[in-house]
């Protein structure tokens, strides 16, 4: 039997009313005017309205205890989470930048017409001051310009040919700057690998942490021209996410240290600076997956949705216990905090989850990030500051949300933060990952999942919860013993989740960044043992052709709309259980909508192929159905109706 709230008296406002009329004739025989005139029955009605308000603050209680509980367990609302996104910072020609400071802000018009977004840098950027202005391929016989391929988005190329080989190389030059400045590249060249939404939207990726990145298949060198008819010097990788550009990611690289302008490869009128990236003999890439990447961007950095605040005084401490400080803006990311004393010495005070663990000499403090509250110790469990003392937030950070993934590619293009040498910002994909805040609803509901999972996720459900939670996540379902390379067979230790994108995209796919947003969050919680991946549903598209009769007087249009918007319905992602089949019967009775007589034929066809009228069409464990946009609905007058 399910449990359910409480009502410790349910009764209405007429309710209590009538069950006083009833008291009437046994204690007033002589009241015999029931009618709303009477100054009597307006003393009633006054009552039952002022009881019904105590008792729906009653039945309030239940709510508020359950509210007392999650508090007394440590839980508290999420707060928000910030958006992500990757800017790319083109220079000026003929000028020198200055590296970019971690960060930065850069502002960006939300779709909603609000107030601005802003985006800050997660760190640091050395610019490569000339403008990268030439893409070219050498694909072991030939060199191709594809300047203009890398320029424009969604007009993908392959960097190392269609049957990668050795010695095939990926160049690319710069522009010298006139008059001549130094230094040109900085210690550690950064470049961003965009691939082809297609590569990367809902293919799996394995959830392995930050920290471990995959085997390259291949050895790529990177490689600059010191001088004119000097050979090829070798450039050190310092990092390489992309392995070998089969993924998307980041790649830093040691910057020359003197380098020429040369002309090379016959792909440009003048000289350039040129960098090249050669596959070298040995190990070469698996038959029919040569990478292709969508574009190539130099001097793009990883950015949050959060806004930084910087030397804000919080209060001055009287010296009691649990003191409590608040910040200005919320909901809070992170803080830094210091307690400058009466005497003009500076404390540094720690962010501790509980004081549980503190003693009377510990500096600690805690921060509720959804509220901007800084909570001291009693003396006991955490120091108490000083009578006197100065609470100063060094810095925090604020902001996030749903909002946040509002912001379009090409629409974070407003530097806040002063750029020397910058042309312009921009963002190449839109931003993803931002969620709101949770509701008071919310946790209420979660309340026993989150008893289940604290910050650990084990069950299945506890995977599903995590990623639903996720911004961007319509819904999700976590499936034990599945891993995507070996579907048919149970995997001890393996477990996928399949998320659905909040998007109006048919069929609704997560891009590459959101699964690895997903992927990054089930890495904190899930267990050691546990082999994590993260994909997008398998689709299968549903197209229904059918002949339905009609009522003589109704409008055929009005009726083949309405069974199209019915069909929208039954076979909606966003909507389904994962692995549901779907049986004919299903389709028949669902275009019988208003003024449909019936069904006379239908032909279902499953990814373009005829299916049986009388066998369901069988969904896998990590499939969904969508409807195509191609439905045929031919409505017919009823004859038996004329």
């Amino acid at each position: 039997m399910p449990l359910e709230d409480p009502k410790i008296d349910d009764r209405n406002f007429e309710q209590i009313l009538n069950e006083l009329r009833l008291r009437i004739p046994l204690y007033t025989k002589e009241w015999t005017n029931y009618n709303d005139s009477d100054p009597g029955m307006t003393l009633l009605q006054l009552f039952a309205w002022l009881s019904e308000q105590m008792l729906w603050r009653m039945n309030q209680v239940p709510r508020r205890n359950y509210i007392k509980f999650l508090k007394l367990l440590g839980e508290d609302l999420e707060r928000a989470s910030p958006a992500r996104a990757h800017l790319t910072f083109v220079t000026k020609a003929n000028v020198k930048a200055d590296p970019v400071p971690e960060r930065a802000q850069v502002g960006a018009q939300a779709s909603d017409g609000g107030d601005p977004l802003i985006f800050e840098t997660e760190r640091g950027l050395d610019l490569i001051s000339p403008p990268l202005d030439t893409i070219g391929l050498f694909d072991g016989a030939s060199f191709v310009n594809a300047t203009s391929l890398n320029e424009k988005p969604g007009t993908t190329y392959r960097p190392f040919g269609v049957s990668p080989s050795a010695g095939n190389a990926l160049y690319l030059g710069f522009v010298p700057p006139q008059p001549l400045f130094e230094p040109l590249f900085p210690q550690a060249m950064t470049f961003r690998i965009f691939l082809p939404p297609k590569a990367t939207a809902g293919k799996p990726r394995k959830c392995e942490g930050e920290v471990t990145l995959p085997v390259p298949p291949v050895t790529l060198l990177w490689e600059y021209r010191p001088k004119e008819g000097e050979p090829w010097e070798h450039l050190n990788v310092l990092e390489d996410e992309t392995a070998a550009f089969t993924r998307e990611g980041y790649v830093r690289v040691r910057g020359p240290l003197a380098i020429e302008p040369t002309l090379e490869v016959r792909l440009n009128e003048g000289k350039r600076y040129w960098i090249r990236v050669r596959l070298e003999s040995g190990r070469n890439y698996p038959a029919g997956r040569a990478p292709e990447i969508d574009f190539l961007r130099p001097n793009t950095v990883e950015a949050k949705n959060l806004s930084t605040v910087r030397g804000e005084v919080l209060g001055s401490s009287e010296g009691h216990p649990r003191e409590q400080f608040r910040t200005q803006r919320r909901p809070v990311d992170s803080l830094e905090l210091q307690v400058t004393l009466a005497t003009g010495e500076v404390q540094a005070w720690k962010h501790v989850d509980d004081f549980l663990a503190s003693n009377d000499r510990d500096l600690h403090y805690h921060l509720n990030g959804t509220t901007g509250v800084v909570q001291f110790g009693d003396g006991e469990h955490g120091h108490i500051p000083e009578a006197g003392s100065e609470i100063i937030a060094l810095q925090y950070r604020y902001g996030g949300g749903k909002r946040g993934n509002s912001a379009a590619p090409g629409t974070i293009n407003a530097p806040r933060t002063p750029l020397v040498g910058v042309e312009k910002v921009t963002n190449e994909r839109p931003a993803v990952g931002g969620a709101d805040e949770q509701t008071l609803d919310e946790i209420l509901v979660e309340g026993p999942s989150l008893l289940r999972r604290r910050t650990r996720a084990v069950t299945p459900e506890d995977f599903k919860g995590v990623a639903e939670a996720i911004g961007g996540i319509k819904h999700a379902v976590a499936i034990p013993l599945y891993h995507p390379d070996h579907p048919g067979v149970e995997v001890p230790g393996a477990l996928t989740v399949v998320v659905v994108p909040d998007a109006e995209d048919k069929p609704p796919k997560p891009s590459g960044a959101l699964i690895e947003e997903v992927c990054r969050r089930l890495d904190d919680v899930r267990l050691l043992t546990t082999e994590v991946f993260v994909k997008g549903p398998e689709y299968q598209e549903i197209r229904v052709e059918a002949r339905i009769t009609a009522n003589p007087y109704a409008a055929f249009d009005k009726v083949a709309q309405d069974v199209q918007k019915a069909l929208d319905e039954l076979l909606d992602p966003l909507k389904q259980e994962f692995g549901k089949d779907l049986f004919p019967t299903d389709v028949y009775s669902t275009m019988r909508v208003q003024d449909v007589v019936g069904v006379i034929k239908m032909n279902l066809y499953v990814n373009g192929r005829l299916h049986a009228d009388l066998d369901p069409i069988e969904v896998p464990r990590d499939g969904l159905l969508y409807g195509s946009s191609q439905h045929l609905i031919t409505v017919e007058q009823d004859r038996d109706r004329n």
